[in-house]
């Protein structure tokens, strides 16, 4: 188990580097990039995915992940002039188990 403030160091760290290769990324044509809401709403809709986590990119975006019970994932930014692009995506999701919190622990 992960102390909360090493996963999301972990979050962080992931998205800036994907962030970081979002460029080549796009220049391969596989981001798909367009208006954030049109996108939320097909994550949602097509793969039931909402929103695990959030985090900011420097000053120039957010970084979104979006997990789906069945497993699957995406990663979505979106920059500071509002253009949204997923940056990844995958299957097969096993998220890191809570801690215990409580007076009897």
């Amino acid at each position: 188990m992960l102390p909360r403030t090493l996963r999301r160091t972990a979050f962080i760290t992931l998205a800036a580097g994907l962030y970081l290769l979002a460029p080549v990324v796009a220049r391969a044509q596989f981001a798909m990039c367009g208006e954030r809401a049109p996108i939320v709403e097909g994550l949602k809709s097509k793969y039931n995915e909402t929103r695990q986590a959030v985090g900011l990119i420097a000053s120039s975006g957010v970084a979104e992940l979006y997990v789906s019970e069945a497993g699957t994932w995406t990663m979505l930014v979106t920059l500071e002039n509002g253009k949204s692009c997923i940056i990844a995506a995958g299957h097969s999701w096993d998220p890191s188990p809570s801690l215990a919190q409580g007076s009897g622990i």
